[in-house]
């Protein structure tokens, strides 16, 4: 403690040399340098004296030996890529401090690099030499002080009058390209090396956020929603010889859809889905199937994963029209007309029948219709998260939707700038080098990968399906039961208007157009535009000429999607949307800490892409195919009519993280923001009744009678999207 209190006060006494270089000496060094494509700089400066700075500077050498020498990538100084050469020398039985070494580039973009990336370095040896700018234990401050540090370089260099350069016109960039090429000539194995090898050329390598679009299926990218049509077909039976499995794989990937969706031909395309049952039936090695999530592995049925997703009493599994038994693989068929889909449909039922394959379990989908509504009514799909780099990213997107591709997209960097760790492949099962590795090719075309696994997921994601039947009628009714049960008892007073579709609102969080209760809180976007133009006055148009009739005049433009408000900054108090509304459930935003932009992040973190559809009820029901006849016969005794529902489907990176833990923690906890015995009034489950919804207002908590199950699940399965290159691996016939 006493020497270190010494030399803080010898620290503290150090004096800088402020004074200005010598011109004759500075020209001197001018007139060598900037010559060649590299520059050469000596430096000669004296240690300062007394035992303390002896044993010090000792101590920084060692220090900074072996932090190069185990820290730091070969050919690079903390970051620093243009250095050829640099040594530090102590003469013996002297106090000089010798520094050479020869740089691309100026002198000044040189200092630049080491003030910006390696003060610290700098400062820990230089603060032991006399006329270095003061500093604080050793390693702070000096070198970071740039105007007086580069004068005391300069004060210290001594002119070259020659030093020998091997590569007199090359960089250090180009050195290592050269010899990357040089050997990448005979040791490129996979098309990751070739790719990084043909980067040398001129082109720059794919950063790692950068998306490789024609090898991510196009669902990813949206719902495709220009494809009006559709069928999902489930599979719950690939064949159990490997070789079956992957002649109808191989059939059918000519089919898949990749890239952005603007780019797709043909009239009718397929998402292609894979459950962990028909991994394994497609040949993946146990080994490598382990390496998946265990939720994905365990399938949507199990007990535990049950009681995540509240599917008990007529949730329960065991009532279920499929995926009581994890399904083998999901075929989503989209299409421009009903005829596309039903002739590709008609092609993959061959192509499974040649292998002996059962007839799949079929769910008609309805026909996209502008208003994008879903069966209760409601505008559908508004609030998205949009993937940094696609093109939805690429619009103008407020960055509270705006999420990092790892999210989504397995092989990238998430929200967290973290490399999410993804299924991967023994290197020895992929003799033919058909998929990516899991680390960068960094190191150069020399780069060996004789051991490095595989990545399985890269370009893929987990893709989550529920079936769910949806009460229309009864949500409609307990609507408008409550809204005059309100109205009789005079809850709620003006401004509020009660009505069914208030309280469905309410219930949802946003009106039936899609206006949101934070931003109109008293009546819908559509309302307010219609009431505007009842009451507006009738103006002529200027210049419409003498005599005219007057002309009303155009109702405004309607705004774009109303989606990029904050809960927690505009309705603090959730008097306009309702903490327990299905919206502020299934994104909080900065509900729970308003005004927090980690508290956006944190919910980010937890989105889900929805990319579901209507499924079209009339024709499922006049399906003469013998899978779909058990959906004439309801377990609620409904025989003769089957309610219509939605085909939920979202997009994850992780199951547990996004789907369900939204599921659980959100959507299902009945104590999600400081409620009691409220779950999500749509998918909560409800049980059997026993809570409610309150519906804050400023003369108290209204609270709605108790909610009955208006969502119930028929169906449900998580799968495997597979990248371009795990297809094409899995599909090879051997």
């Amino acid at each position: 403690m006493i020497v270190y209190s010494l030399f803080r006060k010898a620290e503290d006494l150090d004096g800088s040399d402020d004074s200005v270089i010598d011109r004759a000496t500075n020209a001197a060094m001018f007139e060598r340098e900037n010559v060649l494509a590299q520059n050469h700089m000596i430096s000669i400066t004296r240690r300062k004296p007394g035992p303390i700075r002896a044993f010090t500077s000792r101590l920084v050498f060692w220090g900074i030996g072996q932090t190069v020498g185990f820290a730091f990538q070969p050919g690079y100084l903390g970051g620093i890529g243009t250095i050829h050469f640099a040594r530090w020398v102590t003469p013996p039985g002297t106090r000089d401090v010798i520094f050479l070494s020869n740089y691309d580039g100026s002198w000044e973009s040189y200092l630049e690099d080491f003030i910006t990336r390696a003060h610290n370095g700098l400062t820990a040896v230089w603060s032991n030499t006399v006329g270095f700018p003061r500093t604080v234990n050793l390693v702070e401050k000096g070198a970071t002080d740039g105007e007086r540090f580069k004068r005391f370089a300069r004060h210290s260099m001594v002119p070259t009058l020659f030093w020998y350069s091997a590569y007199p016109d090359l960089t250090t960039t180009a050195i290592r390209t050269n010899a990357q090429i040089r050997r990448g000539l005979s040791g490129v194995m996979t098309e990751d090396e070739a790719n990084a090898w043909l980067a040398l050329f001129g082109s720059a390598g794919r950063p790692v956020s950068k998306l490789v679009n024609s090898e991510i299926q196009s669902l990813i990218f949206g719902g495709l929603g220009f494809l009006r049509f559709g069928t999902c077909l489930i599979y719950d039976n690939l064949p159990n010889k490997v070789v079956g499995a992957r002649s109808w794989l191989k059939n059918i990937k000519g089919h898949v859809a990749f890239n952005d969706g603007r780019r797709l031909g043909g009239e009718a395309v397929v998402t292609l889905s894979i459950g962990a049952n028909g991994l394994d039936r497609l040949g993946l090695s146990a080994s490598a199937l382990e390496t998946f999530p265990h939720a994905f592995l365990e399938g949507m049925t199990s007990g535990a994963r049950s009681r995540i997703l509240g599917d008990a009493g007529t949730n329960d599994p065991s009532h279920w029209r499929w995926g009581n038994k994890q399904p083998d693989a999901a075929l989503l068929v989209y299409g421009t007309s009903e005829k596309a889909v039903k002739d590709l449909v008609a092609v993959l039922s061959d192509y499974a029948e040649t292998v002996g394959m059962a007839p799949a379990h079929a769910i008609p989908l309805r026909e996209l219709t502008d208003d994008k509504t879903e069966p209760f009514g409601f505008v559908d799909g508004i609030s998205q998260p949009a993937i940094r780099g696609t093109y939805k990213g690429l619009r103008s997107v407020d960055p509270i939707h705006l999420v990092e591709p790892g999210e989504f997209i397995l092989g990238y960097p998430d929200n967290r700038g973290n490399m999410p760790p993804g299924p991967i492949l023994p290197a020895m099962e992929d003799p033919d080098n058909l998929l990516p590795l899991t680390v960068p090719v960094d190191g150069g075309a020399d780069h060996t990968v004789v051991n490095v696994s595989r990545d399985l997921g890269f370009n893929g994601s987990f893709l989550v399906i529920r079936e769910l039947e949806q009460d229309v009628t009864g949500f409609k009714e307990y609507c408008n039961e409550q809204a005059a049960t309100l109205s009789r008892d005079q809850r709620l007073p003006p401004p509020y208007t009660l009505s069914g579709e208030f309280i469905a609102a309410k219930i949802i969080g946003r009106w039936r157009d899609g206006s949101s209760l934070a931003r109109f809180p008293y009546e819908s976007r559509s309302q307010e535009r219609e009431r505007r133009a009842t009451h507006a006055t009738i103006r002529p148009i200027p210049n419409a000429g003498h005599g005219a009739p007057p002309v009303p005049r155009p109702l405004e433009p309607a705004p774009k999607s109303d989606n990029d408000f904050l809960f927690g900054t505009e309705d603090p108090e959730a008097m306009r949307c309702p903490f327990g509304a299905h919206i502020r459930r299934a994104n909080p935003r900065d509900s729970l800490d308003p005004g927090s932009a980690d508290q956006i992040a944190i919910s980010n973190r937890h989105r889900i892409i929805r990319v579901g559809r209507p499924y079209d009820h009339e024709k499922r029901l006049g399906s003469s195919d013998a899978a779909n006849e058990e959906v004439k016969r309801s377990s609620d005794g409904t025989s003769d009519k089957l309610k219509p529902g939605l085909l939920f489907m979202c997009l994850n990176g992780d199951i547990e993280r996004q789907f369900e833990f939204l599921q659980q923690t959100w959507l299902r906890s009945p104590s999600f923001h400081g409620l009691s015995c409220e779950k999500d009034p749509l998918l909560g489950d409800a049980d059997a009744g026993a809570c409610s919804f309150t519906i804050p207002s400023r003369e108290g908590p209204v609270r709605l009678a108790s909610l009955p199950q208006f969502v119930t699940t028929r169906g449900g399965g998580y799968f495997f999207l597979p990248g371009k290159r795990l297809i094409e691996y899995l599909s090879q016939v051997r």
